[in-house]
Order: C-alpha cells, then sequence, then structure tokens
C-alpha cells in the first residue's frame, strides 16, 4: 500500500495540506534552502516549497504573487488578506493557532504581522475541509523558534539585521537563540521599522505614513520527552505614529477631508499562546493551544472637530482553545487517516471615548470536528467529514445562538504516479461578526439576522514529474471552484448587520512550475468573479484576473539567488479598475569569504507604476458632506531596497 504522509511537517501545516485529499506533493529537495526564509505553502497549488528571498515588510511584499490571493491596503496599519475577491473578515486566519479574526475599524486592516518572523505561511485558498472554518478559506501564519535556527551541533547563536529603503523607511532587528539544555530552547527577537511618508509611483508624497513599527517576539520550548513538547510565546507588535484618519483610502482623499490632518495613532496587537505537541507516531498526533490575543486601537482626534470627544479607543480580544489530531489505522485492504478535534473561543469588544466605556459586545463559539481518509490499494482516496457549529452573539444587533452541522466529501485518484484528479465539496457555516469596534455608532437591532451558510465546490487536476521535457522537475496544477454563500453578510457595507443575500463566486487557479539546473521558474493565472444572486452586483474587493512569473536563479561559485517577479492585473470590469503590471528583483548574496554574512539587494515597482491593488480601495465618490472624492489607495513608487545581516 502507497504511504500517504512522505514528510513530517509541524501538525498546524501538516494538517492544513493533509487536509487537501490532493495535496499530496512529495517534498523537493533544495539545496538553496536558507535559514531565514519564509516558507509558503499553497494547497490549490503545487508551488509549495517556496522558500522567499525578498525583503518584505509588508504581507504584499511575501503573498500577492500567490494564486487566488491578494494584499490589499498600502499603509501599514492597513494590511488586508483578500482570497477568492473575499476579506479577512470572512476567512480563518491564525498567528501560531492563536485566532486573529477582528473587525477593528473599516478605515484600518484587521491584522498586524511582521513579516519578518515569519518562518511559514499555509494557504488555504478555498475552504475544502471540515477541519477548517471561515467562508473562502484561510491563512495560518507560524513565526520562527529556536531550534529552526540552530545550526547543527550549536547552543547559541544570534542575527544582527539592518535594512533600508529609498521609498522611505530603515529599520533593524536582533535576534537570540540557545539550545539552554538538553530539554529547553528560548528564542529573543526584536525588530523595529521607522517610516516616513513613501512617494506612489506617480512622485505624490502619501501624508499620513509617518510612523514607527516594533515587533517583540519571546519563544520558550520544553521537550519533556522524545513524545511530549511544551512551547509558550509572547508577541507584541505596536504600529505608532501621525497617522491619516483613513488610512485605506488615498493621499488626496484626506487632503480633500481633513487637509492633510493627521492624528497621532496607536496600534497594538499582544498575542499569548501555549502550545502542547504530543507525537505518538501513527496512534495519535496532537496539538493543543490556548491563547489570547488582544488588538487596541488608539487614537488622539484633537483635531477632529466632528467629534465630542478626544481620546478614542478601540479593543478586541479573543481568547480560545484548539485541539487538533491526527490517527492512522491500517486495515486489511485500506488505510485511514482520522483527523479530529475543536476549536471553542471567545470574542469581546469595547469601544471607549476619553476613557468612558460605549458599547461592548461578545461571541463564544464552539466547534467539534472529524473526518477520515479513506486510501483504498488503487491509491484512491475519498474523504468524508462532519462539523457541529455552535455560535452565540451578545450585541445591540441580536442575542441569537446558531448551530448547524456541515458535511464535507473530497476525493483523490491517481492517473498515474504523476497525474493526480481531485474533487471536494464543502459545506459553509459562519456567524455574524461582531460590530466594527472603533466606530463610534451601534448597529440596529436586527431579529432576521442569519448566519451565512453556503456550499464550495472544487475539482482539479494536479501534474509532478522529474526528468520530463529535458527539465529536472515539472509540475502543474488547475484548480476550478464555485463556492455559493446564502445570507452574505458585507460587514462594511453600512455599518449595519444585515444579510445582503445570496452570492456565487466562480474561477480558478492554474499554475505551473519548472526546475532546471540552477533555474526555478513558476507561472500562475488565478481568476475569481462573484455576483449577488438577486441584484448582479460583485464584491466590492473583487481582484478579477492576475499573472504572477516568478524566475530565481542560482549562482553557486558566488553563492548569490538572483529573483525577479512579475505581476499583470487585468481590467475588473464591474468597478472599472484599471489594469497594471508591476516588476520586482532582487540579489541575495552570501560571502564566503565572511561566514554569517548575507547581502540582500532589491528594487520594488522597477518601472514606477502608479497603481493600487484590485483588493484595496478604489473609485470616486460624491459624499454628501464632503462632496466628489478620489478615493484610490495607491501602492508606492519604485523602492530601492538593501539589507544586511551576520550570524554567528
Amino acid at each position: 500500500m502507497k504511504t500517504l504522509v512522505a514528510t513530517k511537517l509541524p501538525l498546524v501545516l501538516a494538517v492544513g495540506i493533509a487536509t487537501q485529499a490532493w495535496a499530496e506533493t512529495p517534498v523537493v529537495e533544495n539545496s538553496k534552502v536558507q535559514v531565514w526564509g519564509t516558507q509558503i505553502s499553497n494547497a490549490s497549488s503545487l508551488l509549495s516549497e517556496d522558500i522567499e528571498l525578498k525583503q518584505a515588510d509588508h504581507l504584499s511584499d511575501l503573498l500577492r504573487d500567490q494564486p487566488g490571493v491578494d494584499i490589499g491596503g498600502a499603509h501599514s496599519t492597513n494590511q488586508r488578506i483578500n482570497i477568492r475577491g473575499m476579506q479577512d473578515l470572512d476567512l480563518d486566519i491564525t498567528i501560531d493557532g492563536a485566532r486573529q479574526n477582528n473587525f477593528m475599524y473599516h478605515h484600518m486592516g484587521n491584522l498586524l504581522i511582521n513579516a519578518d518572523i515569519l518562518k511559514a505561511v499555509d494557504l488555504q485558498v478555498g475552504t475544502n475541509s471540515v477541519i477548517n472554518g471561515g467562508l473562502s478559506g484561510g491563512v495560518a501564519f507560524e513565526t520562527k523558534d529556536a531550534k529552526d535556527l540552530l545550526k547543527e551541533g550549536q547552543k547559541i547563536g544570534a542575527r544582527l539585521h539592518a535594512s533600508v529603503a529609498s521609498n522611505d523607511y530603515f529599520g533593524y532587528s536582533a535576534t537570540a537563540y540557545s539550545q539552554l539544555n538538553d530539554q529547553l530552547d528560548l528564542l529573543a527577537y526584536f525588530n523595529t521599522t521607522n517610516r516616513d511618508n513613501p512617494e506612489d509611483g506617480s512622485g505624490n508624497e502619501s501624508i499620513g505614513n509617518d510612523g514607527e513599527i516594533d515587533n517583540a517576539l519571546v519563544k520558550l520550548g520544553l521537550d519533556i520527552d522524545d513524545a511530549n513538547r511544551v512551547e509558550f510565546s509572547y508577541d507584541k507588535y505596536t504600529d505608532a505614529g501621525d497617522y491619516a484618519p483613513r488610512a485605506d483610502m488615498g493621499a488626496l482623499t484626506n487632503a480633500a477631508i481633513t487637509d492633510n490632518t493627521v492624528y497621532p495613532t496607536e496600534f497594538e496587537r499582544e498575542t499569548l499562546t501555549l502550545n502542547y505537541e504530543l507525537d505518538l507516531g501513527d496512534a495519535v498526533n496532537l496539538r493543543a493551544t490556548l491563547y489570547q490575543n488582544t488588538m487596541h486601537l488608539w487614537r488622539d482626534e484633537a483635531l477632529n472637530s466632528r467629534a465630542s470627544y478626544r481620546y478614542a479607543e478601540g479593543e478586541s480580544v479573543n481568547r480560545g482553545l484548539n485541539l487538533l489530531a491526527e490517527s492512522v489505522l491500517e486495515g486489511d485492504s485500506v488505510l485511514h487517516t482520522l483527523r479530529y478535534g475543536l476549536e471553542t473561543w471567545k470574542h469581546e469588544t469595547e469601544r471607549l471615548e476619553d476613557g468612558a466605556l460605549v458599547r461592548p459586545e461578545e461571541a463564544t463559539s464552539m466547534a467539534l470536528f472529524v473526518e477520515d481518509a479513506i486510501e483504498f490499494e488503487n491509491g484512491f482516496v475519498l474523504t468524508p467529514g462532519a462539523r457541529y457549529n455552535r455560535y452565540k452573539l451578545d450585541t445591540t444587533a441580536s442575542d441569537k445562538t446558531f448551530t448547524d452541522t456541515t458535511l464535507g466529501l473530497a476525493a483523490a485518484y491517481p492517473l498515474t504516479d504523476a497525474w493526480t484528479l481531485r474533487a471536494s465539496s464543502t459545506q459553509l457555516f459562519q456567524g455574524p461578526n461582531l460590530s466594527e469596534v472603533f466606530s463610534s455608532s451601534t448597529s440596529a437591532a436586527n431579529p432576521d439576522l442569519k448566519a451565512e451558510t453556503g456550499i464550495n465546490h472544487e475539482l482539479g487536476v494536479s501534474f509532478e514529474e522529474s526528468g520530463v521535457a529535458g527539465l529536472d522537475r515539472l509540475n502543474f496544477s488547475l484548480t476550478l471552484f464555485q463556492t455559493d454563500i446564502d445570507d452574505y453578510i458585507d460587514d462594511e457595507g453600512n455599518g449595519t448587520l444585515e444579510n445582503v443575500g445570496d452570492y456565487r463566486l466562480r474561477g480558478f487557479e492554474a499554475s505551473v512550475g519548472l526546475s532546471q539546473g540552477n533555474l526555478d521558474a513558476r507561472l500562475s493565472y488565478a481568476h475569481s468573479g462573484s455576483e449577488n444572486r438577486e441584484t448582479g452586483e460583485a464584491l466590492s474587493r473583487e481582484v478579477g484576473d492576475s499573472i504572477a512569473l516568478g524566475l530565481d536563479y542560482y549562482i553557486p561559485s558566488q553563492n548569490l539567488a538572483l529573483n525577479w517577479t512579475s505581476q499583470f492585473i487585468l481590467e475588473e470590469e464591474y468597478y472599472d479598475k484599471p489594469a497594471y503590471d508591476v516588476h520586482s528583483l532582487s540579489a541575495n548574496w552570501t560571502p564566503v569569504s565572511i561566514q554569517g554574512l548575507t547581502l540582500t539587494a532589491g528594487i520594488e515597482n522597477l518601472f514606477d507604476e502608479y497603481y493600487a491593488s484590485h483588493a484595496s480601495r478604489i473609485g470616486d465618490a460624491n459624499h454628501p458632506v464632503f462632496g466628489a472624492l478620489h478615493l484610490t489607495d495607491y501602492e508606492p513608487g519604485r523602492n530601492f531596497k538593501l539589507s544586511a545581516s551576520y550570524s554567528f
């Protein structure tokens, strides 16, 4: 019988991949693996073992070229993950297992994350398993720990890093890591980035970006024995500065509304996690995460003539427990891989004005799930699953309890050693989000409010083979999807919690990758389209068609790695979002003469394109108070970047 699990990964990643019946991609050994990098796994693509060499300072630098994924927002406080046109409010997002779903402020993002410290990013493009929540997939971020950085036999190490960019910031970081004894390991990390106002592709200064980002991470791991490990982490991220009141809108909008007024602003995330891992081989492989994640947004609005207060605050706290286990049972003619667990959390929010509590809200959720990947002797894998959801809302809009049992069924069949067919259908459930935390208004009571439900269908084919067509490796994948969402809630629509109808999303993700000698190439094309089944209206953050090209070339004699990345975004017709293309290059050099030194140089937006991501705010409006506004959130223009790191 074929062995299913060829790669042993941390369970948080392994489950994400393994729950895709077709994601049994063997690991391709890569002699050019970097110690300090981010591994990106995309379940809809075979291009799943990338080690990024980019000097990522925004999630867009890291993920925007992944098929089916876009990152909206140009401002540091406005990082918005978008999968197939749906925003992060409809996705399942975690950092080291801690839930990150918040609706802080419609003019800012809901996620604060430092791309530099990420070890791995597990992308679930589409919800294809009962193990995962969300309406359109999710993202699991995992930060580095000491064991990732220590070389064989090394007991203690450190890394110093500095970077500067022409448009317009600089930063540095320090990392220390140690195997304290046979059982304890420790990592301590600090990063700071100082930003000024960048220029966009037309040379316009983007007022309202002047600030500083600090991130500190401490991780302490304890290997109790070969089977048991406990890990505690404390992660604090602070983004503070003189920021535009509406960070999701372009400089022209803020100039028109406030005459370039900026407000002292502090946006902070504090995450505590306690992870436990149990590895008893096939009998059980378990990961449990106990967490608390706090988001806090503070702003001095002394210059806001329309406000009746000076200091506004919003806080969002998620506390929860995740349990995820896998057991392998071998029968006479089939192999069962059982995955089961639970997710339970409590989400509390509050708005304060000059320290006075204005509006508290809370929601509690519990989900139990189980699925069984049944593999037959001919390689056919059938994965049925079930998930029970219970969600209670306690807000002005509604205090209902919503329950639902959702089912999933996936199948994969290897036509040959290289070709695999796959199909899946997964029912969806998501309770209504809490109200926007930082807004001073309160959603009206809505006794008719319903949970969002639906179903995601996918059909795909994948190919991977070595030594074909004169290449070292060639792979290809195509995924077609249709997602039906009933009673969709547009959280950003009009400030009220209400169902706005049924939506249908359709599209595909296609990717091809090849390796030949020291050259790796990747090409992907993703299309997504959405419509309200009654009105025909598309989702406001619809991306449309995107093409990405990545080229990597390694010169071993010089320890030099080169990268070229291009994106071609086609015109989006419903909202008339314009086409654009952006190209970036980078070089990473590790001189043999100075062991531990790494130099990286690059140019982002090489041709100074004047553009805005289709996942960002785009368009014009005629506001009843402020008049005609050009809302488009333009990205920074050409940016020369240089960084150096030294590890010892």
